[in-house]
C-alpha cells in the first residue's frame, strides 16, 4: 500500500510539473496544442512500449487515459486557472487505475518511468526550479 502512496504521489508531481512546464512553453513555440485524444495515444504508445503490455492491457488503460485526458481538458476549458487540487486528483485516480491493471513486474517499471519523468520535468521553466516533496515529507 506504501508503494501504491509513492506511485500515486509521484504520477501527481509528474503531472503538474509537465503541466506548467507545457504552458510555459507553448506560446514561445507556436505549437499548436494536442487534443486529449492525441496526448492519451501517445501516452499509450508509450506505455505499450515502456511495460510490454498485453493487447488487452492496452484496450483498458487507452479508455482509462482518454478519459482522463478528456476530464483534464475540462477542467481548463471551465476558464481561469484549472483547480489543482482536482486535477491532482484525477491523475491519483488515473495512476491507481492504471496501476491495478498492471502486473507485479509492470508496476515497478511504471513507477521507474514515472519517477524518470518527474526528474525530467524538474528543470525549472517559467518560475525557476520546484522543490518536490518526497513521499515521506508529507
Amino acid at each position: 500500500m506504501q508503494n501504491l502512496a509513492k506511485l500515486a504521489f509521484l504520477f501527481i508531481a509528474l503531472l503538474a510539473g509537465t503541466s506548467a512546464f507545457a504552458q510555459g512553453t507553448q506560446g514561445s513555440q507556436g505549437r499548436a496544442r494536442l487534443t486529449s485524444e492525441e496526448r492519451a495515444l501517445m501516452q499509450l504508445q508509450r506505455y505499450e512500449k515502456q511495460l510490454e503490455l498485453t493487447p488487452e492491457q492496452s484496450v483498458k488503460i487507452k479508455a482509462i487515459v482518454l478519459s482522463s485526458a478528456q476530464e483534464m481538458d475540462k477542467m481548463r476549458a471551465a476558464g481561469g486557472r484549472p483547480d489543482r487540487a482536482a486535477m491532482q486528483a484525477e491523475a491519483q485516480k488515473r495512476a491507481l487505475e492504471i496501476n491495478a491493471i498492471l502486473t507485479p513486474a509492470q508496476q515497478e517499471k511504471f513507477a521507474k518511468i514515472v519517477a524518470e519523468q518527474l526528474e525530467r520535468g524538474q528543470g525549472g521553466g517559467q518560475g525557476g526550479p520546484r522543490r518536490v516533496k518526497s513521499p515521506g515529507d508529507i
